[in-house]
């Protein structure tokens, strides 16, 4: 199953840091965190750039099929290419 890593629309670093935005950055993780809490396997990985900021997906496998994800993360990865990392000074 795929799934976003963060359910609303991406913010500029430093966003984050804001009154109040550190309980809306976590809302918006709560697939990553059921995910996890339920203990099953995923890999997140980047998808894309959308407005010049990173896009990720969430790779969610069955309980114990960790290769599952890895071999979907990277058939992606081969298609999509090797995504680099923003400059965040940049």
């Amino acid at each position: 199953m795929a799934g976003p890593v963060y359910t609303d629309v991406p913010f500029e670093a430093g966003t984050d840091l804001d009154e109040g935005k550190v309980a809306q950055t976590i809302r918006g993780m709560r697939l990553t965190t059921a995910v996890n809490a339920l203990g099953l396997p995923a890999v997140a990985l980047p998808a894309g750039l959308e407005d010049g900021l990173p896009q990720a997906v969430q790779l969610i496998g069955p309980r114990f099929r960790e290769d599952l994800c890895l071999d979907a993360a990277a058939a992606i990865e081969e298609r999509l290419g090797i995504l680099t990392p923003i400059d965040p000074h940049g």
